[in-house]
């Protein structure tokens, strides 16, 4: 039994670390595209992106817990012309891998093509003030 428990608990921290691990790389991996010009961005949204003056790309998953409070938020504001890009993964795939995005929500944001912000997690106050 305690040979058992052992092993339990080396799978949960295992898997912990794994899970954090994820996080770092996928906050990493962000850091890096801020200041960056934007990248070459497929389809049709991609070139509505580039063609935006400034601009919100909002990566959400419907399976994901924290996007479905945000998701209605942001498409409500593409409804109302604002520059916001809500892109669901399942759909577009290609996009994504172009910003390097990694997980959800990841929330992208653009001015005058350069990337000036990439936010991972719950979108913050400034930037909803900024395209509200």
């Amino acid at each position: 039994m305690e040979t058992f428990r052992n092993v339990v608990v080396v799978l949960v921290v295992g898997f912990v670390a794994l899970m954090v691990g994820l996080q770092i790389v996928a906050q990493r991996r962000a850091a890096r595209l801020k200041g960056q010009p934007l990248p070459a961005l497929p389809g049709k949204t991609g070139a509505r992106i580039a063609a935006a003056e400034h601009a919100l790309i909002y990566f959400f998953t419907p399976s994901c817990a924290a996007c479905r409070a945000v998701t209605p938020k942001m498409k409500a504001l593409a409804q109302q012309g604002k520059s916001v890009f809500p892109i669901d993964l399942t759909e577009d795939m290609a996009l994504a891998q172009a910003l390097s995005v990694m997980a959800t929500p990841t929330t992208v944001e653009v001015d005058h093509g350069k990337v000036v912000g990439v936010h991972i997690g719950p979108v913050a106050s400034d930037v909803w003030a900024r395209f509200a």
